[in-house]
């Protein structure tokens, strides 16, 4: 919906600074609110959808007494309910825009009304009379939100290189936070990549009063209640998220790619809008597997206008270069230029809201990998006794190398069999390090984050089974952290709001009341979720098997980012990044490696730009 940022620093010194790099965000409209005596500064950047034409409802929004003011990004779906009851109980409104109800929501309930949002959200909201600033992020982490709090000022802002730009942040990478990220492509919780800059997780909320600033969780998506009938329940839950999804004031469109979770979405967004309202986007990478013909043939079927982007590498090759440029935080995943495009073309045709089918995948078990891993888990890991896998990891440590040997590993010092997918494995990790991060990898390791995050899921859920615990951990990691940054980040390039339908609150926290043996079956990938949109889809839609959604990325890796090896010459001068990195994962052929090279050469072109 928009960009947000704010300062809170001294008086006199707080001076705006945002508004020319998040412009992307919110062409329609944007407005300053700055009180020098108070060292306050609110800005924001509107991509208007909901009550789009109405000035009053630009941003800072104040109340009617001038108390308080938000700035506030994201969109509130069930807003017209809350607009109701709040009309009920005396309340009249200025706008028919849902930041006024939001702000209003709060005024009167304090933040407990956090849980009752249903949508996507980060906002800060300033009280002039108390000095007191309250920001929140929403419950699974949609909209994202960045922070850092130096040289006695308080900086806030929609993207992390708008934090980065502000003169009293330092932009010094943390190495622990590198090694992290070349090791799962990602930094997880709320550290980023560069030392002090924070980031808001997931149903989480701020206040800052006098200086002093309090995070806390207001939201998880446990503890989580069981469904007396699954198969029936999972219907109407995605047919009213998916409606929900629907609330706006401007055209709709939606990503297909063939697959059950963007199928299940565009089937019914089509009974609950006008299908020939709504426009399918689909990418061919040129591939002989491609999922776009698939796309088109359900599109026309429910009778969807859809447009299919080619994208091939000679056409990526045109864009790689302007695409790197516009980074708000490096990447391993290759997908996001595909979303990147996608949001153009979205942009192109006039549109400003993009339905994506994130998320079902890991709410349902959808992965294949997911699948061996269960398997593995039940026949052996679990059936061994802890000592006995010790000394297996240790006897096996020294032969293995890649996800084996991070196995053996894990084994031998008596951890988890799952800790989610690495570009970087335990080997390549080691000889592409510097000697700086060499050192924060022995005094941090990378997996210490999913060791903290198991043992507050087990005090959360006791005795869970193993596909609740690999569901949460994506939930708390690689979903919100790439994906959903992917979609943020890859459409407001272009003033396109990405939307999550399947990562309805709602609907999250009842998926993992679901057990393992509803969700997939024994290890049927999917199963319960198939079951229940095919009353919803052709045969040809629910019986293809899974296909992921990824370009020809060994190509990709080796031609478009890894020619380029000055862009590394700053992190290799910090001890980072050992010399002959990019040289050595360009010499191993093999997909792992071709991720990896990714994750590095983004790193390297993000650094030399923004730090």
């Amino acid at each position: 919906m928009c960009g947000i940022a704010a300062a809170v620093d001294r008086p006199g010194r707080a001076e705006a600074w945002a508004l020319p790099l998040m412009r992307h965000r919110g062409p329609d409209a944007e407005r300053t609110l700055r009180i020098p005596e108070r060292g306050l500064v609110l800005e924001h950047a509107r991509l208007s959808i909901i009550d789009p034409e109405n000035r009053d409802a630009d941003q800072p929004f104040s109340d009617r007494s001038g108390r308080w003011t938000i700035v506030y990004n994201g969109e509130l779906f069930n807003f017209r309910e809350l607009r109701t009851s709040l009309e009920r109980q005396g309340t009249v409104f200025s706008t028919s825009s849902d930041t006024e109800v939001l702000l209003t929501s709060l005024l009167r309930d304090g933040d407990r009304v956090l849980e009752q949002f249903r949508g996507m959200f980060a906002f800060l909201v300033w009280d002039a009379e108390t000095g007191e600033l309250l920001g929140a992020r929403d419950q699974l982490g949609v909209k994202p939100l960045y922070y850092a709090q130096t040289n006695g000022a308080f900086v806030a802002a929609s993207e992390l290189r708008t934090v980065l730009a502000h003169p009293s942040v330092r932009t010094e990478l943390d190495p622990a936070a590198v090694v992290e990220y070349l090791a799962f492509g990602y930094v997880a919780g709320d550290r980023t990549l560069v030392k002090g800059v924070k980031k808001l997780p997931p149903g989480h909320a701020l206040r800052l009063r006098d200086g002093k600033l309090h995070v806390w969780e207001y939201w998880d998506v446990l503890p989580a209640t069981a469904p007396a009938a699954p198969e029936e329940e999972l219907r109407v839950q995605l047919d009213t998220a998916v409606a929900a999804a629907l609330v706006s004031d401007v055209p709709v469109s939606l990503m297909l790619s063939g697959g059950l979770d963007s199928s299940t979405i565009a089937a019914l967004a089509a009974r609950h809008a006008n299908p020939s309202d709504l426009t399918a986007y689909s990418v061919s990478f040129g591939l002989p597997d491609d999922e776009s013909a698939a796309a088109a043939r359900l599109a026309g079927d429910l009778g969807l206008r859809h447009r299919e982007i080619s994208l091939t590498q000679e056409q990526v090759s045109d864009l790689v270069e302007d695409w790197t440029d516009r980074l708000d935080v490096p990447t391993a995943n290759p997908t996001w230029i595909a979303v990147s495009a996608i949001a153009r073309a979205v942009h192109q045709d006039g549109i400003k809201v993009l339905l994506s089918g994130d998320g079902g995948d890991e709410l349902f078990g959808g992965y294949n990998r997911w699948m061996t891993y269960l398997r593995f888990h039940g026949r052996f890991w679990q059936r061994t006794p802890r000592r006995l896998r010790q000394a297996g990891g240790r006897a096996l440590r020294p032969l293995t190398r890649g996800l084996a040997g991070d196995i053996a590993r894990r084994a031998a010092n008596g951890g988890d069999l799952f800790v989610g997918s690495r570009p970087f494995h335990d080997d390549d990790l080691a000889q592409c390090l510097g000697p700086v991060a060499l050192r924060a990898a022995e005094e941090h390791p990378p997996e210490q984050p999913v060791e903290e995050l198991r043992a507050r899921f087990d005090e959360r859920k006791p005795s869970a089974d193993y596909l609740t615990w690999m569901s949460y951990l994506a939930l708390k990691s690689d979903l919100v952290e790439d994906y959903l940054v992917r979609l943020d980040t890859m459409g407001m390039q272009h003033s396109v709001e990405g939307r999550v339908p399947l990562l309805d609150p709602v609907l999250a926290r009842w998926s993992f009341g679901l057990s393992q043996r509803e969700k997939v079956n024994g290890y049927e990938q999917k199963a319960l979720f198939r079951r229940a949109v095919r009353p919803l889809l052709p045969e040809y839609i629910v019986n293809r098997p899974k296909q992921g959604f990824c370009p020809p990325v060994t190509a990709w890796a080796t031609s478009l980012l890894a020619e380029q090896p000055k862009d590394l010459g700053g992190l290799v001068e910090q001890g980072l990044v050992a010399p002959d990195a990019a040289a050595r994962l360009r010499r191993d052929r093999a997909v792992g490696a071709s991720f990896a090279l990714w994750a590095l050469g983004t790193l390297g072109k993000w650094s030399a730009k923004n730090l």
